[in-house]
């Protein structure tokens, strides 16, 4: 699906001060950028009488996997107290699934009988809570639909994911991601350089909620060199910049890079590579001599390559610890 197609059927919204990544976050399946494959799929199965009753999005943060799952429960008639939204890291128990589960099982009232539960981070669940799942999602009551969405599918249950209808997101394209900020930035009025938004592009991995938010951030920058130090720090993250300055001075020790990232047990492997690319190649592009510019190519590179969600931490230990002990 085209890009140009999502512009032209999005209608203009008035200024509100909610957050642009959540202003313009997909309604419907017209909004979704970069997984046309997955639209087509999901256009096909609403279309049919056969409609699935539990589904697994899987992929990178940001990408739409909690919005696809809205979308597809508002489709089947789920919606206020019909529709059910909980994140696994802080509901991950056999009593959070079970008191969940027990209120599904009565059809609602009025025009929206139906309900669904979305489970965010459901990678997150106990062995006990997908074990109390397991029955519920085989043979489901008819008004009742799962969703379940994890960045680190290889933790699910295999029992689980054969129980579902799979659907693996990928990191939106870069032409996609700027066709996203230039449509936002019309809507919103914004009159940011192309040479910025590349850059937010760029620094989101494909991600388009990510590529908004740094969007928030740059959007009235015209100087590239301010916008790379603003993008250096788009996870507003001040220990991982500090550790960022000490990397570079050649002054971070073990016990302070494994104390910090203890302390940042939230955010991922991922994101914490992502500001540290960024905070590099602004430092190498604000360089005003040629002596730094080696160590700061090598340390750039030891960052470069995307984490796997599953390998947790442990590339951010491997890049650190090359400079540590050298």
């Amino acid at each position: 699906m085209a890009r140009t197609k999502v512009v032209e059927a999005a209608p203009i919204e008035p200024m509100t001060s909610e957050p642009i990544h959540l202003k313009h976050r997909p309604k419907s399946l017209d909004w979704v950028i970069g997984q046309a494959g997955i639209v087509k799929s999901l256009e096909a199965m609403l279309k049919s009488k056969a409609r699935p009753h539990t589904f697994l999005f899987t992929g990178p943060p940001g990408t739409g996997k909690t919005s696809m799952a809205r979308i597809i429960a508002g489709a089947f008639g789920c919606s206020g107290t019909g529709l059910i939204e909980i994140d696994a890291a802080s509901n991950s128990g056999i009593d959070d699934m079970r008191m969940i589960t027990s209120a599904l099982r009565y059809n609602g009232f009025g025009e929206t009988p139906n309900k669904a539960i979305i489970i965010d981070e459901c990678q997150g669940l106990s062995k006990q809570a997908w074990d109390s799942l397991l029955k519920s999602t085989e043979e489901p009551p008819p008004h009742v639909f799962f969703f379940f969405c994890s960045t680190n599918p290889a933790k699910i249950p295999a029992a689980m994911v054969s129980r579902t209808q799979n659907y693996a997101l990928k990191p939106v394209k870069f032409d996609d991601l700027m066709d996203l900020l230039e449509f936002v930035c019309k809507q919103e009025d914004y009159a940011t350089p192309t040479t910025i938004l590349a850059l937010a592009a760029r620094a989101s991995e494909g991600s388009p909620r990510t590529a908004l938010t740094m969007l928030a951030k740059v959007h009235a920058v015209t100087d590239q060199e301010e916008a790379e130090l603003l993008l250096a720090g788009a996870a507003d993250n001040k220990e991982i910049i500090d550790l960022c300055r000490l990397l570079v001075s050649g002054e971070l020790t073990w016990d302070r890079l494994t104390k910090t990232l203890k302390a940042m047990d939230e955010m991922s492997a991922e994101g914490i590579r992502v500001v540290i690319v960024n905070y590099l190649n602004a430092c190498l592009m604000g360089s005003k001599n040629d002596r730094g510019v080696p160590k700061l190519l090598d340390m750039l590179e030891s960052f470069l390559v995307p984490y796997n969600p599953s390998d947790k931490l442990a590339p951010v230990l491997v890049a650190f610890g090359r400079y540590i002990f050298p």
